[in-house]
């Protein structure tokens, strides 16, 4: 039992840190909309003597949004509000008709939140959220609207057809899946009807000019990502490790790669150069999943407490603002432990109170159990 409880951990931190799961650790409809929301936008585009809107949303912090062509339609230049009520200026750098899709560019003054996106295609059944701007004539827009259904039909070209609502003003925001990825780029939708489609992801790759490269960069990434998982799911460790190691010689700078390949030689008992891994990962994009992952190496097989300790904290720290609640528990959970080893009493009971409040949020029955416990076992000492 034992050795399967360590397996479950091992494939737990592998899926939050990929985001291809959909199932074990899909976030509730809350979790996604305050993660996602901020990232959506409102595009005003001028129409003869009135204003066409529509949807869009932040595919990287320095100001590229992602939307349908025929929401922009053949303007050079648009009006972008986003979720902070700030107002930009925004030029249409890339386009394609054949696909429906264009990209826009503001110039923010500070890093803005985005989303990322979900290489993977979706699979028929699974869970979706649709974020938009609808615009019923009798109310006026909606501003980041939320509605969930699931994906009824994919065809040949990869159109994916949902289920959740959408309506005029909608088209260019987000589908996201459990996980909170965009796997989709609403495109149409017919209200009161399961008629609702989108553009998958990849149709990213037909955008000409070289904002193009970002969407084949992701996919080709998502790639190794997938079969280096498929592989440690086979317990294939050595061919999950020799993937990452191709994936990094391609991409020496994408950082999940290298979070992904420490997990997987961290399995292989190589823990110098599963730290290496996860430092360099954490250099590249500091994050809660490659701090928590460098605490769990540095309290479990380096030996070496108060490094660990230090990470959980930074990973608790970075989580606030963009995580999981599942992810909160493990990280206080585990710093709880260290401080029962470290003779800190009251801290210990604070990270294991904070546990199970994230647990019991989650609802993680098992762990939130395992936290009460913990906490009775140290008062009543």
């Amino acid at each position: 039992m034992k050795l399967l409880s360590k397996t479950v951990t091992i494939f737990n931190s592998i899926a939050i840190s990929l985001g291809v799961t959909h199932t074990a650790f899909a976030l509730d409809p809350a979790t996604i909309y305050q993660r996602s929301s901020p990232a959506v936008a409102v595009i005003e585009v001028p129409n003869g003597r009135s204003l066409g809107r529509g949807s869009g949303f932040i595919l990287n912090p320095k100001g590229l949004i992602l939307t349908n062509q025929h929401v922009v339609r053949n303007n050079r230049q648009v009006r972008i509000k986003l979720a902070d009520g700030s107002v930009y200026q925004g030029t249409v750098v890339s386009r394609n008709p054949n696909v429906d899709l264009a990209m826009i560019q503001i110039q923010p003054k500070k890093p803005l939140p985005s989303l990322r996106i979900q290489p993977v295609p979706p699979q028929i059944g699974q869970k979706v959220y649709a974020i938009g701007n609808p615009s019923p004539k009798a109310t006026g827009m909606l501003e980041r609207s939320l509605s969930d259904g699931i994906v009824s039909r994919i065809d040949g070209r990869g159109l994916i057809q949902f289920t959740a609502s959408v309506t005029f003003g909608s088209s260019g925001g987000p589908l996201l899946n459990e996980d909170g990825y965009v796997v989709g780029i609403v495109t149409s939708g017919t209200p009161g009807t399961n008629f609702n489609f989108a553009v998958p992801v990849g149709a990213l790759n037909a955008l000409p000019g070289q904002r193009s490269t970002a969407g084949v960069q992701a996919q080709q990434i998502g790639y190794y990502l997938t079969v280096g998982l498929l592989q440690l799911r086979q317990n294939n460790f050595q061919k999950a490790s020799q993937v990452f190691s191709a994936g990094i010689q391609r991409y020496p700078s994408d950082p999940t790669l290298y979070s992904n390949r420490g997990i997987t030689r961290r399995l292989l008992r190589d823990y110098q150069g599963a730290l290496e891994d996860f430092t360099r990962s954490i250099q590249l994009r500091p994050a809660s999943m490659a701090y928590f992952n460098r605490a769990v190496l540095y309290a479990s097989n380096l030996k070496q407490p108060q490094q660990a300790i230090r990470d959980y904290s930074e990973a608790i720290r970075i989580n606030r603002n963009w995580g999981s609640p599942i992810t909160f528990g493990h990280a206080f959970y585990s710093r709880g432990l260290i401080q029962v080893q470290q003779g800190n009493r009251g801290a210990a009971i604070a990270d294991f109170k904070q546990a199970a409040k994230f647990y019991s949020q989650f609802g993680n029955q098992d762990r939130y159990r395992a936290a009460l416990d913990q906490i009775t076992l140290l008062t009543a000492k």
